[in-house]
């Protein structure tokens, strides 16, 4: 069977981006990154306008680097019904990025979890155990701020018009969000998620076992 070509080579025509993705390199308007010192992803469609009667689409797609360099992509549309052409030129160029960078990044995240290391995403820490959540307890003048680990048998999560929302089942204080369009990462967490509750894997990490 022949291999899938997920190559992006392609000039969006309101902005004049030209942008080409492989799986050697990112590269818009001759800045370049290549897809293996990719550090960050964000991105995500939004409606602008009333929320009732949005006027504009925004799409952006930001990537970064292991040394701080940034591409940014991003385009707009003045409709905001569904499957535009903007709508399939944002798909194209996502098919890409998934195909030669994001699927690298969870990939990292998933050997990071099984060699018992953690990382951060947003001002959340996630390690093999679990979610380290920071929360307030007490009252008044009593009030303490306290860090905890959430294990993942008690971690439940949802998302809701672009924002992450991951919180403990048994106690309501400790919860996260995270912005897929505004956190560097929360998009590849948000695949990761997806995946640990797959298949017993989340259980699998809370005995310590590989994923």
């Amino acid at each position: 069977m022949q291999e899938h070509n997920f190559d992006v080579d392609y000039t969006v025509p309101s902005t004049k981006q030209r942008i080409k993705i492989n799986k050697d390199f990112i590269e818009v308007n001759g800045n370049k990154i290549a897809c293996t010192d990719v550090k960050a992803l964000k991105y995500g469609v939004s409606l602008i306008g009333g929320a009732k009667k949005p006027e504009k689409k925004h799409y952006n797609i930001d990537i970064q680097s292991h040394n701080g360099e940034s591409i940014s992509i991003k385009f707009s549309s003045n409709k905001v019904e569904e499957l535009l052409e903007e709508d399939h030129t944002y798909y194209y160029i996502m098919s890409g990025l998934w195909q030669y960078v994001k699927k690298h990044l969870v990939s990292e995240y998933i050997a990071a979890l099984n060699e018992k290391k953690g990382f951060g995403v947003g001002n959340t820490q996630v390690t093999h155990q679990g979610f380290m959540m920071t929360y307030t307890s007490g009252f008044l003048f009593w009030k303490k701020t306290k860090t905890d680990l959430v294990p993942w048998n008690d971690v439940k999560y949802y998302l809701n018009k672009g924002i992450l929302h991951i919180n403990s089942i048994s106690d309501k204080r400790k919860k996260e969000t995270l912005s897929l369009h505004n956190d560097w990462n929360a998009v590849v967490l948000n695949t990761l998620l997806h995946y640990l509750w797959q298949d017993h894997r989340k259980e699998k990490l809370a005995k310590g076992q590989e994923i």
